[in-house]
């Protein structure tokens, strides 16, 4: 799968990564909800909007207390577009997408806050964000983003290198209670996609790609 995950883009990694960690396996996805992602990045529907769609599915399968084993993407789609939806409204201008350039600011105002309130745990990661102060002014829109996913890959592995020995304990603990049944290499990859995302979500780490804004 991983080869599979370098051949697309970041958008649907990050979606496949985030249904892992809510379903555990099968961790390949099938071709229809492989279309279902280009379908909602053609969209330009953003990730954390996409992201919650899936929670929201998984949460009503829980409560009904079916198998998420046999829990398939195609099921969100629903949610999505609802949730989608509801993001539109909360925005000015009712329907009114956000413009690529605004998108950009919000990322230069998150790095700049990140980085004058900077954790010395995390120290190692400044200059990957100084990098991307420089990327989102480029005016070549492939280089922009070409630099911008690598920057945020790197990012994710700065991540997982800063992660304490607690937090790597508190990350396993986590994964022993919702995956008992999980072993080995397929462990490891849920095991290091639930730490980036801890330590994302513990400091506040802003993503450095328009489709999470």
């Amino acid at each position: 799968m991983e080869k599979e995950e370098e051949e697309r883009g970041y958008y649907y990694r990050a979606i496949a990564r985030h249904l892992i960690l809510r379903r555990g396996a099968p961790f390949l996805l099938s071709p229809r909800e492989i279309d279902l992602i280009a379908r909602w990045e053609a969209a330009s529907i953003p990730l954390p909007v996409v992201l919650e769609g899936i929670d929201r599915s998984v949460e009503r399968m829980k409560k009904k207390k079916r198998f998420l084993a046999s829990f398939s993407l195609l099921l969100c789609d629903g949610e999505v577009q609802r949730a989608y939806a509801q993001h539109r409204e909360r925005l000015v201008g009712g329907s009114r997408r956000i413009q690529v350039k605004e998108k950009h600011n919000e990322i230069l105002k998150a790095v700049e806050k990140f980085l004058a309130e900077l954790p010395t745990s995390l120290t190692s990661l400044k200059p990957i964000f100084l990098q991307a102060l420089e990327a989102i002014r480029l005016e070549d829109k492939g280089a922009r983003e070409k630099q911008l996913e690598d920057l945020e890959e790197a990012l994710e592995e700065k991540l997982v290198e800063a992660a304490s020995e607690e937090e790597r304990q508190e990350v396993r603990a986590w994964i022993d209670r919702e995956f008992p049944g999980v072993t080995g290499p397929e462990k490891e990859k849920i095991f290091k996609t639930a730490l980036i995302k801890f330590m994302g979500e513990k400091y506040r780490v802003p993503h450095l790609l328009t489709c999470y804004y």
